[in-house]
Order: structure tokens, then C-alpha cells, then sequence
């Protein structure tokens, strides 16, 4: 009976010390897993996109209000802003970015851009696209603007049966930042003639 007690005494001292080092194998082991993957932890910082249109056309002065002219001048000077303020300042977590504006004018709700002229600030700062954007051929960095436009003008092609008719006119602004060439995704009718230019 003395010679069993033994036997088990000695086993479970082994089993004990197998389980212990079996234990403490695991713990260097997943210390060490934990250890290494501390080198690649880090914080990521989500930047945005915000701009501002400055002058945009929510108020628009005509010779007689509410009515649109042949030939008139609309003097409304549009400027995009890379800012979420008009002074320029808050810019915080901004990026670069490209922009593309899309002119609409319709007349009883038909798009009519034949009838409309619009004076660039700087021509050459802008490539016509076959999508109707103009795309502008710089980055805007955080703080910086870029004048689209002097002014507007109607065609003295708008003639009588065009008399009382209804007149919108209004622009799109896009913009996509200038990193990872997110415009290739997202702008895939921008022209080439703009593609070579950005991609310098």
C-alpha cells in the first residue's frame, strides 16, 4: 500500500510540473506575440473634406427682379474656399483637394447652356470636360481659394418665346482629395487633358 502511494505521489508531481511548464510556455510565448504586435499598433487620423462657396448664386441681382434678360450681365463672381469658415482660418484636419464645377442652366426645366456665357476668372486655369465640368487644373491646399468665374451673361438668343418662361441657374461644386488618386475612382469622365496635368 506504501509502494502505490508513492507511485501516485511521483505522477502527480510530474503532472504537476509538465502542467506548470506548460502553462509558463504559453505565457512566454503569447508575452512574446503581444510584445512584437506593440510595434505596429498606432492611431489613425481620419482627415475631411470641407469647402466653402463664397458669392455663390442663392441671391442673384438682375436690372428687374426675379426677371432674366437677353444679353444681361449677372455679376455674380464665384470663389470655392479649401475652409470651412469665409476668412479661411479653420482648417484643421483639412487636405488638398481637386474640384470640378458643373454649370446649370435650364429653362422650363430643360437644360439650355447654349444660352449662357460664362466669363471665366482665368481660362487657362480650367479644362472644359465632356461631362460639362470645368476642371480646375490645381490642388487646393487647406486656406486656399480659386475664383471660378467674373461674371455671367445671358445670350440675346433667348427671344419672345422664351417670354415668362422658368429660369434656373445654379453651379455644382465637387471636390475629391488630392491623395491616392481618389479622382480616378470617382471622376471617371474627368479628360485626359486634366489627368496628365494633375498626375504632373
Amino acid at each position: 500500500m506504501e509502494k502505490t502511494y508513492r507511485i501516485s505521489f511521483v505522477t502527480y508531481l510530474l503532472v504537476s510540473m509538465i502542467i506548470f511548464f506548460v502553462i509558463f510556455s504559453s505565457f512566454l510565448m503569447s508575452s512574446a506575440y503581444f510584445g512584437a504586435g506593440k510595434i505596429v499598433t498606432g492611431t489613425i487620423t481620419l482627415m475631411e473634406l470641407d469647402f466653402q462657396i463664397l458669392n455663390n448664386l442663392s441671391q442673384i441681382s438682375t436690372v428687374e427682379e426675379n426677371l432674366f434678360m437677353p444679353d444681361e450681365v449677372i455679376d455674380n463672381s464665384l470663389t470655392i474656399l479649401n475652409a470651412r469658415d469665409e476668412a479661411g482660418t479653420n482648417i484643421t484636419g483639412l487636405v488638398p483637394i481637386f474640384i470640378r464645377v458643373k454649370p446649370v442652366f435650364t429653362i422650363n426645366s430643360v437644360s439650355s447652356l447654349e444660352y449662357l456665357h460664362i466669363e471665366l476668372y482665368q481660362a487657362d486655369d480650367w479644362v472644359q470636360g465632356s461631362d460639362e465640368y470645368l476642371y480646375y487644373k490645381y490642388a487646393l491646399n487647406p486656406s486656399d481659394r480659386a475664383i471660378f468665374n467674373n461674371y455671367f451673361v445671358l445670350s440675346y438668343y433667348i427671344s419672345n418665346p422664351y417670354q415668362n418662361a422658368s429660369v434656373y441657374l445654379g453651379l455644382q461644386v465637387d471636390a475629391v482629395q488630392v491623395a491616392n488618386f481618389a479622382y480616378l475612382d470617382l471622376w471617371t469622365t474627368a479628360p485626359e487633358e486634366w489627368k496628365n496635368i494633375v498626375n504632373g
